[in-house]
């Protein structure tokens, strides 16, 4: 009999934990394992559902306030072997279900570096923190993208290291993205991102000043600060210069349609669009932010800022954009590296025998 793993999400929208989750998901799609999908909100969806062999669970409650007692009748009547959860919020929906119920293997993935995230949390992420701590006992396992962040962890909660299990986040290969001429005359940059404040970009516009005229940036992603970005782009007179898509789905190759990706975040956990932009072989300038130091190699396939340094990020863009880079080698060395399989298997490694 298969064994039935469930993993947990808000929703199914064009996030770096829900998009690791619908990668494992396909992972654990074999003949050892029965996986469900569960998310609360299908409002947001820009994943396909329809993975053979995978079931995809839809709560109908929106918000995990009100998903406690649908979520706990469903694990119930289940009896899951594994339960996978991920973000702070459906963390804490998670172990408190579990508190009535057993379940052999509980694991939780953290998204961001809480310690970094204080600045940005609001009321309702300041709330979450005060659970966080209290709950943590119920997951065997933790799973943290990088030493950074397990180390923040640990500090900030008192969380066993044992506890805490350093796992970087997945990609999926697809043979078709291949990088796209590179032109010479004009300079083609890419930044995708939720545009909110943690995301920096406000800063990067301020680079685009600075930079040549031949210089040109597309901004992909939505959120609440697209009305203020787009504002400031105008009062600089930038509005030849800076393109803003919205929200996208065929992110990769968008990507690989560009010359460079620049990452200008103040905080982050692991960030996923590093990894695709990687893995279709375009470079990366990026201030130094967390899980940098396991994805980009100085020189190989890109360059990192020390935070704040707008001088330096503006020069690393230069540099970057005035060198070749060995597109092929980038790409291989990221699914080397980052593979769904390997990333997969450090995940299962958690599972009790």
């Amino acid at each position: 009999m298969k064994k039935k793993i469930f993993l947990i999400v808000g929703s199914l929208g064009a996030g770096g934990s829900e998009r690791v989750y619908w990668l494992l998901s396909q992972y654990f799609n074999k003949e050892a394992y029965s996986v469900s999908v569960v998310f609360l909100n299908a409002q947001e969806q820009c994943f396909p559902t329809n993975i053979e062999g995978v079931e995809f669970i839809d709560l109908k409650t929106i918000k995990a306030s009100r998903s406690f007692f649908k979520l706990y009748k469903l694990l119930k009547d289940a009896k899951p072997f594994a339960v996978f959860s991920t973000n702070d919020h459906i963390n804490i929906l998670t172990a408190m279900v579990a508190c009535f119920l057993k379940v052999p293997n509980l694991i939780a993935r953290a998204s961001n570096n809480p310690q970094q995230m204080k600045q940005f949390y609001g009321f309702k992420a300041r709330f979450y923190n005060l659970f966080t701590r209290f709950l943590s006992f119920r997951f065997n396992f933790i799973v943290c993208q990088s030493v950074e962040m397990q180390q923040s962890i640990s500090k900030l909660y008192g969380i066993s290291l044992n506890k805490l299990k350093v796992i970087s986040n997945p990609v999926l290969y697809t043979s078709a993205i291949k990088k796209q001429s590179y032109n010479a005359v004009q300079k083609k940059l890419i930044i995708v991102a939720r545009l909110n404040r943690e995301k920096g970009l406000f800063r990067l516009l301020e680079v685009m000043e600075e930079l040549p005229e031949n210089y040109v940036l597309t901004i992909a992603g939505d959120g609440p600060l697209m009305g203020d970005l787009k504002d400031r782009v105008r009062l600089r007179k930038l509005d030849n210069r800076v393109t803003f898509l919205g929200e996208v789905k065929e992110v990769s190759t968008l990507i690989s349609a560009h010359d460079l990706f620049v990452l200008c975040s103040f905080t982050e956990g692991f960030p996923n669009v590093i990894l695709e932009a990687l893995a279709s072989g375009v470079p990366v300038v990026t201030f130094r932010v967390g899980g940098i130091d396991e994805m980009i190699s100085e020189g190989f396939n890109g360059f990192v800022a020390e935070q704040a340094n707008l001088i330096q990020l503006k020069e690393l863009i230069i540099r970057a954009c005035s060198q070749s880079w060995p597109h092929e080698k980038i790409k291989a060395d990221t699914y080397c590296k980052f593979s769904l399989d390997k990333i997969g298997q450090a995940y299962e490694s958690l599972l009790q025998n």
